[in-house]
């Protein structure tokens, strides 16, 4: 799956039939499967016949050490008197996948779920049985067969960060002891810098590849360049991880409604994917969420790129529009279908390129560069409409934790997305610190002054004078959850800021 085919349309062409997967490589392409997005999620061997496709993640293992698995539709029977997920054609498919030259990895984790360990010597055990379940151990009962899996990958969204170190370690001990092939540790912290639950971890064990999750935070590739932080990940690679070879991955939504915010369109991503290349060594490549959302996302019909080459599109010969955005202090000029549109930016603020877009900011100590230009009559996207600038007053895109009632520890987070205008949306988080929690939650604040609340993508919320409570729909939320994240939009007049907490 690719985050957008143009992105790797001629790697397909490059690496003809089966190529193997190269862990080395600053051009490989992730996606996660298994928890059918889209209520269309085909059979895993069908996303392998994709030739630009290097590593698959299957989602998940969201109970552990008391093993829960879960692949939504494509595996949905047990073992006899047991629990236990038994899927015999995901395990032929899976060896076709490793067949096609992919490596097919189990994540742990995810935000539904109930996971963490006790200790050391819990996790110890557990890597044990990883090994004789998944791999080339030997277990009475093995989900998979005797199909062998290419790695672990961690997306630990809540409980812990206990035992997790010497979880790797000891199933990198029985890694070594099988030179028939070669095996991966990869995870899936989420982009602010050091992750919440990874931190540790990441500093104290071995990783091959590391998918940062650049999205539902202020540090998106939706925000760049301005939050985007890959150069902490970078830095990290180099001075903080055990493996200084390890791989950082730009991990992206396959859509819009694939994450709460973060989404770009292809040509954008493409930009920010070159710009990263050109900067940082540790890149591994593109990560996307996931491969049944992303089938059927826009990025089919913007099939522009191959990764750092722009390719002829055949879909844009008769569709595209021209435009180039520019920048001069204060003033701000897009040139859209030959069409000039000019403006001036509000007082205190200057005009900055953003990407593709050009966005009136506060400075924040940046400097203007006079005449700069993006786009130069280039066809950068689809267009049906003039380009809009925002007008961004002030955002505090910083997390702003704030602390649950009770005894059960958990932070909460609001994170600003987009700001439009007058309209902003803002991604809330809510992540327990030690364990899973039931469908039953709300969360309580106050807004400044000036703000709004007109929807939320999650539960109900009920407004007062400034207090706003959103609580959650039992009846939606059935099963436990590390964590909920949730878009609440509104409206707001003066400068923005995040709510009180």
């Amino acid at each position: 799956m690719k985050p957008a085919i143009g992105l790797l349309a001629a790697l397909a062409a490059s690496i003809g039939g089966a190529a193997a997967f190269d862990v080395n490589c600053n051009s490989n392409y992730a996606s996660y499967y298994g928890q059918n997005s889209a209520r269309n999620q085909k059979a895993l061997g069908e996303y392998c016949k994709d030739a630009t496709e290097d590593v698959i993640v299957l989602a998940f293992m969201n109970g552990f050490p008391n093993i829960l698995l879960n692949f939504a539709n494509a595996c949905e029977t047990t073992f006899e008197g047991s629990s236990l997920l038994h899927c015999p054609d995901m395990a032929k498919d899976i060896k076709y996948c490793q067949s096609q030259g992919k490596a097919v990895i189990l994540s742990m984790g995810g935000a539904s779920g109930a996971y963490g360990f006790s200790g050391d010597s819990d996790a110890i055990a557990f890597a044990d049985t990883v090994w004789n379940m998944f791999f080339k151990g030997k277990a009475e009962q093995r989900p998979f067969d005797d199909a062998v899996l290419d790695g672990i990958d961690l997306d630990i969204e809540g409980g812990s960060g206990a035992g997790y170190p010497a979880f790797i370690n000891q199933l990198r001990t029985h890694f070594a002891s099988d030179s028939s092939k070669k095996y991966y540790i990869a995870a899936a912290p989420q982009c602010p810098f050091p992750d919440s639950y990874l931190g540790t971890t990441l500093n104290s064990a071995w990783f091959d590849m590391v998918y940062v999750q650049f999205y539902n935070n202020y540090c998106g590739v939706n925000a760049y360049p301005t939050w985007f932080n890959f150069g902490d990940w970078d830095n990290w690679a180099k001075t903080k991880s055990i493996n200084k070879d390890v791989k950082v991955f730009i991990g992206v939504p396959g859509s819009p409604s694939a994450a709460s915010s973060g989404y770009v369109d292809g040509a954008t991503l493409t930009s920010i994917y070159n710009s990263v290349r050109s900067k940082y060594s540790s890149l591994g490549g593109i990560m996307t969420w996931d491969c049944a959302i992303f089938n059927l996302d826009v990025y089919l019909d913007l099939n522009l790129y191959k990764l750092g080459t722009v390719q002829h599109n055949q879909y844009f010969h008769h569709h595209q529009y021209h435009y180039t955005q520019g920048c001069n202090g204060q003033k701000f000029a897009i040139c859209n279908s030959g069409s000039w549109y000019t403006g001036s930016c509000p007082p205190g603020t200057s005009c900055y390129l953003n990407g593709n877009a050009a966005v009136c900011d506060w400075p924040n100590g940046r400097s203007t560069d006079a005449c700069a230009v993006s786009g130069g009559g280039a066809a950068l996207s689809k267009r049906q409409d003039f380009a809009k600038v925002s007008l961004i007053t002030r955002p505090n895109l910083r997390p702003k934790p704030a602390n649950a009632k009770g005894s059960r520890p958990t932070r909460v987070e609001f994170v600003a997305g987009d700001i439009v205008d007058n309209k902003y949306s803002m991604v809330v988080k809510i992540q327990s610190n030690k364990s899973a929690f039931t469908g039953n939650w709300s969360i309580a604040f106050t807004l400044p002054d000036g703000q709004t609340v007109d929807s939320t993508s999650r539960g109900a919320a009920s407004t007062g004078d400034k207090s706003v409570t959103i609580k959650s729909d039992p009846s939606s939320e059935e099963a436990k959850n590390m964590a909920a994240i949730f878009k609440i939009t509104g409206t707001f007049t003066g400068n923005y800021a995040l709510p009180d907490t």
